[in-house]
């Protein structure tokens, strides 16, 4: 099947200019879109004559459109949209089917072309609505479900090795430390790219299950990397689009771990929406989930609780799950976390407890949290500017307006270079003296 439609206009003269600047005959246009088709799992044909039709006024199928943009884009070197060729646009439907929870299949087509549109910075696409009714089933069978009988791949021509995953975990670390010093709105774009280019082609290719269980939580990691990011720019409906795919590849590999990670990532989604059950409900999900995962993980589902009882008003509750969290940690120092973790050190366990203590209202426990984590080097301007806006809101709770200001003033120079629009309105809460909510 072509993927055509019977719709015709006039000769599409904005195709036939691409084709001839680079140099390109129809055969050889349609063999390039066969490969995209095949490497993000679409069974279309594409042959020279269907090309051909194209230039003479007929239109694709969205998906169709979007796979012959996707090759225009990246020889041109410029963003291509159907739209500029007068073709349609599958983003609403892409928008819509991003939220839904189905195989794996589905959860690679789907990260194509979250990846596709958010390399070309389409904002009016990925900032999609923040849906909160599609997690918790998600969420569920994610927890009740068994492993995926086979992670191997018989797709594609493209046989995946040791390197290209390699490839990929490397540079999500590169970007991850990007993005704490300098914020999630700078380099996602970039990084989404790569991981269309490189990642695409080696979901929808061949491997053996085992390379498939290591190829699944490496995307996973990446995935989830981006979904902060896209949550640190304040574009929840992204991030939640992100980590329902990431979600589905954890569940294909049986990962409770990284399942545990998505559950903490809709926590603080569900806090930019004001939903403090649902906030409560994602950080007992969490906690469920990290049973029998290493003590690493476990500290950081329990610290993650302690913030969603500081949000429901719990300050007994909150009390209870740090010293949880810090038991796990002390655990975690004899073995072994994830490496998705590493970050997860002292200065940050106890700057998220002296974050909930605050929000609780116990500014004394929180000052001593607070102490224990300024006292700890790091190399994150982001992490430095939370843990000033922290500061400042015990100030705002020992009814020290001076030392509130001070800090506050701090928080906003220290921020100076960062392009995080999430601390931004935090900052700007601050400085107006409201009291501190967002995570």
């Amino acid at each position: 099947m072509t993927g055509s439609t019977a719709k015709h206009h006039g000769p599409n003269e904005v195709l036939r200019k691409h084709l001839e600047y680079l140099g390109w005959s129809i055969s050889g246009f349609a063999r390039r879109i066969g490969a995209r088709c095949q490497a993000v799992g679409l069974t279309h044909t594409v042959s020279p004559s269907t090309v051909s039709r194209w230039c003479k006024g007929a239109v694709p199928s969205a998906e169709l459109a979007a796979a012959a943009c996707h090759v225009l884009s990246a020889a041109l070197h410029q963003h291509v949209t159907p739209e500029s060729l007068g073709w349609l646009s599958d983003n609403a439907q892409v928008a819509a089917q991003s939220l839904e929870y189905r195989d794996v299949a589905h959860a690679v087509r789907m990260l194509a072309r979250l990846w596709a549109l958010d390399a070309m910075r389409r904002r009016d696409v990925v900032k999609s609505a923040f849906s909160a009714s599609v997690f918790g089933p998600a969420s569920r069978e994610a927890l009740v479900m068994p492993a995926d009988t086979d992670t191997g791949g018989r797709g594609g021509p493209y046989k995946v090795t040791a390197a290209d995953i390699d490839l990929v975990d490397e540079h999500t670390r590169i970007y991850g430390r990007l993005d704490a010093q300098h914020g999630g709105g700078k380099y996602r774009g970039v990084f989404a790219s790569l991981m269309d280019t490189h990642a695409t082609p080696m979901l929808s290719g061949t491997y053996s299950a085992r390379t498939g269980q290591r190829l699944y939580g490496s995307v996973v990691d990446a995935v989830l990397a981006m979904a902060s990011m896209a949550y640190d720019d304040q574009l929840p409906g992204l991030a939640q689009r992100y980590d329902l795919q990431a979600m589905r590849l954890a569940q294909a590999i049986g990962d409770r771990a990284r399942i545990t990670r998505v559950h903490i990532h809709q926590v603080r989604l569900a806090a930019t929406q004001g939903g403090r059950v649902d906030v409560l409900s994602h950080a007992r999900s969490a906690v469920l989930a990290a049973e029998g995962t290493p003590p690493l993980v476990r500290a950081y589902a329990c610290v993650t609780e302690a913030r969603a009882w500081a949000l429901n008003g719990k300050p007994d509750q909150v009390t209870t799950a740090v010293k949880r969290a810090r038991s796990f940690f002390a655990r975690a120092q004899s073995s072994d976390g994830p490496a998705w973790l590493e970050w997860f050190h002292l200065r940050e366990l106890e700057g998220q407890a002296a974050w909930a203590f605050a929000v609780a209202g116990l500014a004394e426990q929180g000052a001593q949290s607070l102490k224990k984590a300024t006292a700890l080097p790091s190399d994150g301007t982001r992490d430095t500017v939370e843990l000033l806006i922290t500061e400042a809101e015990l100030a705002r709770l020992r009814g020290d307006s001076a030392e509130h200001a001070a800090v506050a003033k701090r928080a906003s120079q220290a921020s100076q270079h960062l392009m995080s629009r999430r601390l931004s309105e935090r900052l700007d809460h601050l400085n107006a003296g409201e009291p501190l909510r967002g995570f």
